[in-house]
């Protein structure tokens, strides 16, 4: 009896261990099944795992169905391990990728966009250099040769057209001047003389070959006072100046040569002191009104195609620069010319902004950064960068369901350029995200990672 009860509980055992075995095969094969068909989750689950809202541009239709409608209600009916609605939860809401904010906080922490369609453009950023507008610069040079007496003007100082920016004592003029005064002795007796002679030839008393004459002489006299006239303009000299020459001959000013601003502006360059010999070969100021600079970039050649086709059309293209000693402010300028060269080396060509600088902030030499915005055919969806975030790779924003939750929107991003991503896909045109302190909402629905010291 005992033997056979012996042989009755090992049978019994058997059966258990072969009913454990396969129990523990069938769970095995059942988690492994649900894994795969995506039904078993374990961790944080962004609202796109339990469906809500549709997946972008491409679901338009989809979203004039009930189907977005039943995705709401899924999320809403979600019940957690606590016996209640899932995003009621404060322990477990996050596991869906919803955020509860009161309004008091979210009017203090976060700021949002609303998503629309901009029209696409494309930005460039160059790296230039601030040089002299040329059309607005002059050399002075002297009109005749000789020594600096006085020198009125210095470099760095603002000067007015006209102005005297130094005097010399040009025996050159002072020849010109004796010159004109001998003409001008000549042409008033040449007058004098054939003023007589007509008088004369009508009253039939002189004969008319000496009224001939004497217009022949007039008119000899006429012509060497206005070329001595004409060199001294070209030594500066206006009208009243000239008629003035007689009085100067004894008061010391009759060599006097005054050299004048032909134009406002910045004296930048001066190469001229008290007791210097100068002639009429060299420069001996530089003036530039700096209230326009010029600003030179490189352009790429693969670049060139945008701003050629806007500029030979004759629309305007505008341009932000920047440069380091005033890195807060932001100067305006205008693309008015690209070069006719490409540089075999850097397969660049030389671009041209026009920058107005009436504060003379802008100083020929500095390094200036350019960034032109080009627009372009059709439009994009793009959001603030800062509103996309990242994590285990996959891009996200946080959009506005209803009320005060805001729920986690995976998206596509393309191109960044000037502060702004663009969105492929992922978010509807007219959705409320995010655009500053989304990282604080990340934070709570990646908790079991920030606790990690692991989150992105």
């Amino acid at each position: 009896m005992s033997e056979k009860r012996r042989q009755n509980n090992a049978s019994n055992i058997l059966k258990a261990n072969n009913l454990g075995t396969a129990l523990f095969i069938f769970v095995v094969l059942t988690g492994a099944i649900l894994w795969f068909s995506g039904n078993l989750h374990f961790g944080s689950r962004s609202f796109a795992d339990v469906g809500i809202l549709d997946a972008g541009h491409g679901d338009e239709h989809e979203s004039q169905t009930n189907e977005p409608i039943s995705r709401e209600h899924s999320l809403e009916e979600a019940v957690c391990e606590h016996g209640m609605r899932t995003i009621d939860c404060d322990n477990c809401r996050y596991e869906l990728g919803v955020v509860k904010l009161q309004p008091s906080v979210a009017n203090a922490l976060i700021e949002t966009t609303v998503i629309k369609d901009t029209p696409r453009t494309t930005i460039l950023k160059l790296t230039g250099q601030v040089q002299l507008d040329k059309t607005r610069v002059v050399d002075v040079v002297s009109t005749g040769s000789g020594q600096v007496k006085r020198v009125e003007k210095l470099l760095g100082q603002e000067v007015t057209e006209g102005d005297i920016l130094a005097v010399i004592h040009s025996a050159d003029l002072g020849a010109g001047k004796a010159q004109f005064l001998e003409v001008q002795a000549r042409l008033e007796l040449a007058t004098s003389t054939f003023e007589r002679e007509k008088e004369l030839y009508e009253k039939k008393i002189s004969s008319e070959a000496d009224y001939l004459s004497a217009s022949s002489e007039l008119k000899a006299a006429q012509a060497y006072y206005a070329a001595a006239e004409r060199r001294l303009r070209l030594f500066g000299l206006d009208t009243e100046q000239i008629s003035t020459i007689k009085n100067e001959k004894e008061n010391g000013l009759f060599a006097a040569l005054v050299l004048r601003a032909p134009q406002s502006g910045t004296i930048i360059a001066q190469n001229v002191s008290a007791g210097a010999l100068v002639d009429t070969t060299e420069s001996l100021y530089t003036i530039a009104d700096l209230s326009n600079v010029w600003i030179w970039y490189d352009l790429y050649e693969k670049d060139l195609a945008v701003l050629h086709d806007r500029l030979s059309s004759g629309r305007t293209v505008a341009a932000k620069v920047r440069v380091k000693a005033f890195e807060s402010e932001v100067f305006d300028g205008l693309v008015d010319l690209i070069g006719s060269q490409v540089d075999e080396h850097t397969r660049t060509v030389k671009l041209r902004v026009q920058v107005k600088n009436e504060q003379r902030k802008l100083k020929p030499g500095m390094f200036a950064e350019a960034e032109i915005s080009v627009r372009l055919e059709g439009s994009i969806t793009a959001v603030p960068s800062s509103a996309v975030l990242s994590d285990e790779g996959m891009a996200f924003v946080f959009q506005h369901w209803k009320d005060d939750f805001w729920v986690r929107r995976d998206v596509q991003v393309g191109r960044e350029q000037g502060g702004m991503v663009e969105v492929l896909n992922g978010i509807p045109e007219g959705a409320t995200v995010v655009s500053r302190g989304a990282f604080m909402l990340k934070s709570d629905i990646l908790r079991e990672k920030m606790g990690a010291g692991c989150a992105d």
